[in-house]
């Protein structure tokens, strides 16, 4: 009897990941927040990296989101070709919004430093402070995942230059 559902199996290396990113980021924010609070020339940075960021991965994204980068063959093949983009795209799309939810708050943090609410100022700068040691440790990957990406692209036109000559792969 079939629930239905799809069973993926867990990817254990990348739930591992996760989790310390979450736990390293933690510890960023805890002592990462005293560090930014009433220092401008922090949260410049932070504003700079992530506007950088951000703009790059809209480029990734578009080169990742390239239907030419599908493989060749029949529809078939695109269409299992395709379920791979589409998790690059989906992971590429969270990673920018969490860019853009830390601009966000910077931007809201510099909105309430003139403000009476002190403690939610403080809050603001935790969490930012998290969501951008978060981010940032994620984006050590983008370039392995560009490598692979480009890789996975090589590998296809060699491919299909053996099949144009007729050369069987072994």
């Amino acid at each position: 009897m079939s629930s239905g559902l799809s069973h993926k199996k867990i990817d254990w290396d990348r739930l591992k990941f996760g989790f310390c990113v979450f736990l390293w980021s933690l510890l960023g924010s805890f002592y990462g927040q005293p560090l930014i609070h009433e220092n401008q020339d922090a949260v410049n940075v932070i504003v700079t990296v992530f506007s950088i960021l951000a703009g790059f991965l809209i480029a990734v994204i578009t080169l990742i989101g390239d239907p030419k980068a599908l493989p060749s063959g029949s529809w078939q093949i695109a269409r299992l070709g395709s379920s791979r983009t589409y998790n690059r795209l989906i992971r590429h799309k969270w990673l920018f919004i969490l860019y853009l939810v830390t601009l966000f708050l910077v931007f809201l943090s510099i909105l309430l430093k003139k403000s009476s609410l002190g403690i939610l100022l403080y809050l603001i700068e935790y969490i930012y402070t998290f969501l951008s040691c978060f981010a940032a440790l994620l984006s050590f990957k983008l370039p392995s995942s560009l490598i692979e990406l480009q890789r996975e692209r090589i590998e296809q036109e060699i491919s299909e230059r053996r099949r144009a000559e007729g050369v069987v792969a072994k």
